[in-house]
């Protein structure tokens, strides 16, 4: 079974946090695996975010949709859905 332990890479210096101690004795090599978890958001993607925002903003000032009586019927039909084989849909 794999073991997961959270740490901080510094310096090109990993630091475990108190989830390892006990397990991971700091003295000796212990052969890791890392993800780098990307947390940060470029300042690209924020101001799409926010151009997308502004652009739902506006749909939902105008009603932009008010005229559709049923999403799901009217997605279906905009992504012209095909029946699957071997598979029963009772919404359709």
């Amino acid at each position: 079974m794999l073991h997961t332990y959270k740490a901080t890479i510094q310096n090109n210096h990993v630091e475990w946090d108190n989830t390892a101690n006990g397990f991971i004795e700091s003295d000796i090599p212990v052969p890791v695996l890392i993800t780098v978890l990307d947390d940060s958001v470029s300042e690209e993607n924020k101001e799409r975010g926010k151009c997308m925002v502004s652009a739902l903003e506006s749909l939902a000032q105008i009603n932009a949709c008010s005229d559709i009586n049923d999403p799901v019927a009217w997605e279906r039909k905009l992504r012209h859905e095909r029946e699957l084989p071997g598979r029963l849909d009772a919404d359709r």
